[in-house]
């Protein structure tokens, strides 16, 4: 059966399944990063090394997300994708056993290798399985699905409260451990995109890899991810003690206000997915929203705002960036070759990887040498960056020849 003649049901079942599973990969990311921070102190760790550990997390996916996409190209996205969610489960719970920077640092490889499945598995999988017509909705639940992760996670610090750090690492290696169950077992929903389209991806199997690679718009999208993943994590890794030492606020309510952000970020993903399925200037929408979200966070990197107003602002900025995600998803689309999905979008969002890997140990700096309020001067210019390689995408695409309904299975 043809996506294009998958029953609404259907397409619902795997949109969740795949939303869900993103979800995960989103929760793990920022739930090891917040472990390592309530760990600190007991563990001897200073920021610098918090930040160091999250590097080397993001370093290891990034290294490996690219690999993990000739993977998906070679078995199938679904046992990668169930194997995936599995072992950065499992390392999660390993935090309960570690007391050392070099056990901890042990951890961050084990649960980059896992993270490193993600975008090439899901988007694999959706490409191949949903309708054509509800793809850009398909990217936005997707999208929805890493904010709700992301949004999860602050809850390691109430169970750190409610259970100590060891009980909170092992009930967090839940998720992951049961929805690997739920992939591997759902054969018949999650299509299998090497057979949709076998000449394709034996057509470009025999081409070098360095030319599907080094394509303008490939490499920009990858320039991109990376910007707009330092910008991201930088925020998310480090608001909470950034936002106490900038506004005096207690910790808990730093978290809410990061919670917030993060479910404002979902909510304008589910905007930009309705958008992604009726327009065809998908740059315009990122690029609005990238400068809409950097105007927003200017009187956070200022001060000139009240905690309680914190919190509406922080909702405004993070649905302004999140509506920029289906969009983002279909401009990569376009770019991709039948056949390729795996290799590509391994490629391309490996660009997020490497952004994360920079990221935290630069803002680990910032605040341990007592800058916190840089990390968001820091994050007003990626923003305008971005908006600016988002109109560089479009003209690259547009000296080419219009890619086919059909660029990606």
């Amino acid at each position: 059966m043809s996506a294009a003649a998958v029953p609404a049901s259907r397409d619902v079942r795997v949109i969740s399944l795949i939303g869900a599973a993103h979800g995960a990969s989103h929760f793990y990311q920022l739930a090891f990063a917040t472990m390592l921070l309530i760990v600190r102190q007991e563990a001897g760790l200073s920021f610098e090394e918090v930040g160091l550990l999250a590097g080397t997390f993001y370093g290891v996916s990034g290294i490996t997300q690219t690999m993990a996409g000739f993977a998906v190209d070679r078995f199938g996205a679904r046992p990668i994708l169930a194997g995936g969610l599995f072992t950065i489960g499992v390392a999660l719970a390993l935090i309960s056993a570690a007391h050392s920077f070099w056990a901890f640092a042990a951890i961050a490889v084990i649960a980059g290798a896992g993270n490193s499945v993600f975008h090439p598995a899901d988007f694999a999988l959706l490409n191949a399985s949903v309708n054509p017509s509800r793809l850009g909705r398909a990217f936005s639940i997707h999208g929805v699905g890493g904010s709700l992760g992301w949004a999860a996670a602050p809850v390691m610090y109430f169970l750190d409260s409610m259970f100590g750090w060891v009980g909170a690492a092992l009930i967090g290696a839940l998720p992951g451990l049961v929805l690997s169950v739920l992939v591997w077992t759902h054969r018949t929903d999650l299509i299998d995109h090497r057979i949709k389209d076998r000449a394709a991806a034996h057509h470009h199997a025999a081409k070098p890899m360095v030319a599907l690679f080094v394509q303008p718009a490939i490499l920009i999208c990858l320039v991109y991810f990376a910007l707009i993943a330092a910008n991201t994590v930088g925020i998310q890794q480090f608001a909470v003690p950034a936002w106490v030492s900038m506004f005096g606020v207690s910790e808990n309510y730093a978290a809410l206000c990061l919670i917030v952000f993060i479910v404002g970020s979902a909510g304008g993903v589910l905007v930009g997915g309705l958008f992604a399925d009726r327009v065809h200037r998908h740059d315009r929408v990122a690029t609005i929203g990238l400068l809409i979200a950097g105007a927003l966070t200017l009187p956070i990197a200022t001060q000139s705002v009240s905690p309680a107003l914190l919190l509406p602002l922080l909702a405004l900025a993070g649905a302004a960036g999140g509506a920029t995600g289906p969009s983002r998803d279909m401009i990569v689309r376009s770019a991709t070759p039948p056949g390729a999905s795996g290799k590509v979008f391994g490629f391309v969002y490996s660009g997020l990887d490497v952004g994360s890997f920079l990221a935290p140990p630069l803002f680990g700096w910032l605040m341990g040498a007592g800058h916190p309020a840089v990390i968001f001067w820091i994050a007003i210019v990626l923003y305008v960056i971005n908006a600016g390689l988002v109109m560089a995408i479009r003209q690259t695409t547009a000296v080419r020849a219009a890619p086919l309904p059909t660029a990606a299975e």
